[in-house]
């Protein structure tokens, strides 16, 4: 009886090990975290504010997710929150907007994330 409670436990304990290793690298995968600017409902908003954010020397990509549905992202494909915040407040400080997200379709290709 104490050899199945120790397996328990033993079994227990490595599935916590391997599941807490391996959450990560699934969020990564499925969700990465973005810093934007918003969504807007048309590409002409949408490009004007990636336009203003180029201006001020960021990096900005236009992502159609649907009709009326276009994000414009500053950075994505982060696997934690931080670098898409440490981002979002270098870009408040410039006057822009940006909010922290998690990426729903696919990280756009002009990211470079493969």
């Amino acid at each position: 009886m104490r050899s199945h409670k120790l397996f328990a436990v033993v079994a227990a304990t490595a599935g916590l090990v391997l599941g807490a290793t391996a959450s990560p690298a699934l969020a990564q995968l499925a969700h990465p975290y973005e810093a934007i600017a918003g969504h807007y409902p048309t590409l002409a908003q949408a490009n004007a504010v990636a336009d203003k954010a180029r201006a001020k020397g960021f990096k900005a990509v236009v992502q159609v997710n649907r009709p009326k549905h276009i994000e414009v992202e500053y950075g994505n494909g982060y696997s934690t929150p931080g670098p898409a915040l440490a981002l979002c407040k270098k870009v408040k400080a410039k006057g822009l907007p940006c909010s922290l997200g998690q990426e729903q379709h696919s990280v756009p290709a002009a990211w470079g994330h493969s």
